[in-house]
């Protein structure tokens, strides 16, 4: 019989003094034709499946598009990705200013804020965002743009014709990652091994959601192109054929220019391409071409930042940072909020596939066990560990065509009737999990934001919950609603516990002209949790309701003062004038990235208007989950 390895090589390796080296070994099996002719084509088979599941589930999102009930192209993120092809096109330059992306998003998405344009320090204003997804985006666009100036549609890159080819690219995105993932696992597999593989890939992990709610993200698009750079790395590898180096190459370079941190797969080629030549002449003459191809996919992005933003590199303008010092792992992997294998679980099987890849192929397990631990370091390094609005870790899905081959290597080892029933037992119950998680999520009982131990189990294994109520979920950061308090006094003792702390009172009138600072505050040293809101209480006087006088709430990052939240309060503007105001703001707690973080409280006269403070208290009214 066939093994459940791959059928027409395999890798062996010998250890030198300095290096690992591969060479191919040929197999030949001694199945019939027809078994043969099946087996060859049932991974293909459950991968057009897949895509036309896909296909089928965005055929009534274009329908909505043709009918023009939906006409927000993109986004938040997606948006800032996006928005260098219709600036470009329409004004022939990338000096974009938020007015701008503003607009677009007001004529298109009912007015979202468009936060991707910044003002820096020297007064410029730079897209947040990297400009290598747009490059992918780019032939979809340069058509959605033909038909729309021979439909007569409007040109601005948003228009029906953009849509619907946007929607088109990434279902050739979802097409080209399964083309390519079904290559890269027969290399290491057979047929059927690779088919259950690629089949538990998409139905137990949080693809779908992924791809299909954040499709204009860039997880879709690394994901193909992932599969096709390591299909490449390991051809070369086998093969040693200029070709695979240099498309190989060619690939990664593009990646790294979507995300940066696209950098940490080219582990791979470089633990390949030192286990055959060492670190001598041949091994330079080949991994040049790795970060030769990262600089040129970069120049536009190089080019972008020291044209417009008058440096030539400028590595971060997101509000947060990669703090490498105090990674947030076990919460990445395992929280209730968003643990990529409490909610991904089918991802366990890799410490098993490690151990087999081991035994087979030492060169592919130190690649692995090199690039492995270090992905989920540096991702879970970053300080919005739990990447906004997501099912599971959305960050792991780019690198689920090279994790899925640990997958199949464990699969292919359960060769006894023990280990079968135990192990397609876990491949049922994940994917019935996954099926069950990904319903809850669409009917909106499993948040993609604020999952928390309590709401876990109150929605677990549960397709219909009458009168549902979202009382265990996260306090939601981005509403105030100041009735929260009355809810966090009445949840119940066994599971919560409720504190109510003055951070700040002052009797003594002040006048505010200029900027003053309250208080500046370690935040866990005041409150015991960060899951709480601030409540102001105010009396004072406006001696001008035309000009602002704000109160400030700033979070900042222990790490570089780096302030990652905002949250004025307006005092003067719009309020009556030269009377004596008794007000009550609500300001939530933002969720702190590190244990030290801080607060600053001031205030600020923004417009030379001024206020007079007779009293001042703020009460934290916070919750601690048990």
């Amino acid at each position: 019989m066939h093994s459940a390895y791959q059928l027409s090589w395999n890798y062996v390796y010998l250890r030198l003094p300095n290096r690992l080296i591969f060479t191919n070994q040929t197999r030949s099996g001694n199945s019939s034709n027809m078994l043969k002719s099946f087996n060859s084509n049932l991974s293909g088979k459950v991968s057009l499946l897949i895509f036309v599941l896909f296909v089928i589930t965005f055929l009534p999102k274009m329908n909505r598009v043709v009918s023009e009930e939906e006409t927000c192209l993109c986004a938040y993120d997606g948006y800032g990705y996006y928005m260098y092809l219709p600036h470009l096109f329409e004004k022939g330059h990338l000096d974009i200013k938020q007015e701008w992306a503003q607009q677009l998003q007001n004529n298109y998405c009912d007015g979202i804020y468009a936060y991707q344009i910044i003002r820096t320090e020297t007064g410029k204003e730079l897209n947040v965002y990297h400009m290598g997804q747009a490059y992918i985006e780019l032939p979809a666009y340069l058509i959605g743009d033909v038909f729309a100036r021979m439909l007569g549609y409007e040109t601005d890159g948003f228009s029906k014709p953009y849509f619907l080819l946007f929607i088109l690219n990434a279902l050739f995105f979802i097409f080209l990652g399964l083309l390519y993932l079904r290559k890269t696992l027969l290399l290491f597999l057979n047929d059927k091994t690779a088919a259950i593989a690629i089949l538990v890939l998409y139905v137990a992990s949080n693809i779908y959601i992924t791809f299909f709610l954040q499709y204009d993200l860039q997880h879709l698009y690394l994901f193909a192109l992932n599969a096709i750079f390591f299909y490449h790395t390991i051809q070369f590898s086998r093969t040693l054929s200029r070709k695979h180096l240099l498309l190989s190459a060619i690939i990664l370079g593009l990646t790294v220019a979507i995300r940066p941190t696209q950098v940490l797969l080219g582990v791979f080629p470089l633990v390949l391409l030192l286990s055959k030549y060492g670190i001598r002449g041949e091994f330079l003459k080949r991994i040049w071409i790795y970060p030769v191809f990262g600089l040129l996919w970069n120049i536009p992005q190089i080019a972008y930042w020291w044209i417009i933003g008058g440096e030539p590199f400028i590595p971060n303008l997101h509000s947060e940072n990669l703090i490498l010092s105090d990674p947030n792992i076990f919460d990445f992997l395992f929280s209730y909020k968003k643990g990529w294998l409490l909610y991904t679980p089918l991802f366990l099987l890799i410490l098993h596939g490690m151990y087999i890849v081991y035994h087979k192929n030492r060169v592919l397990f130190w690649s692995f066990a090199i690039f492995t631990p270090l992905y989920i370091w540096v991702m879970s390094s970053w300080e919005c560990w739990w990447y906004a609005s997501s099912y599971s870790s959305r960050v792991m899905v780019d690198i689920y065509p090279l994790l899925i081959v640990l997958v199949g290597f464990s699969i292919a080892s359960w060769k006894k009737n023990l280990h079968k029933i135990l192990g397609y037992s876990f491949l049922i119950g994940v994917c019935v999990l996954n099926i069950l998680q990904t319903y809850q999520g669409m009917k909106g009982y499993l948040s993609f934001d604020s999952m928390t131990k309590q709401h876990y189990w109150y929605i677990f294994g549960k397709t219909d919950i009458p009168n549902y109520t979202g009382i265990h979920l996260e306090l939601n950061r981005g509403i105030v609603d100041p009735e929260w308090i009355e809810r966090a006094k009445n949840l119940p003792s066994d599971d919560y516990t409720y504190k109510q702390t003055r951070i700040h009172e002052s009797s003594e009138p002040m006048i505010i002209k200029e900027a003053m600072t309250i208080k500046q505050l370690v935040v866990l040293d005041e409150v015991p949790s960060d899951e709480g809101m601030l409540e102001i209480n105010i009396d004072y006087k406006t001696t001008d309701s035309t000009k602002s006088v704000i109160l400030m709430f700033e979070t900042l990052s222990e790490y570089k003062w780096n302030w990652y939240s905002w949250n004025p309060v307006e005092l003067s503007k719009g309020q009556v004038q030269d009377s004596l105001l008794h007000n009550t703001y609500y300001v939530n707690i933002q969720r702190l990235r590190h244990d030290n973080d801080n607060m600053n409280i001031y205030f600020n006269s923004l417009e030379g208007g001024s206020i007079e403070v007779e009293d001042l208290k703020i009460t934290a009214h916070t919750i601690e989950r048990d």
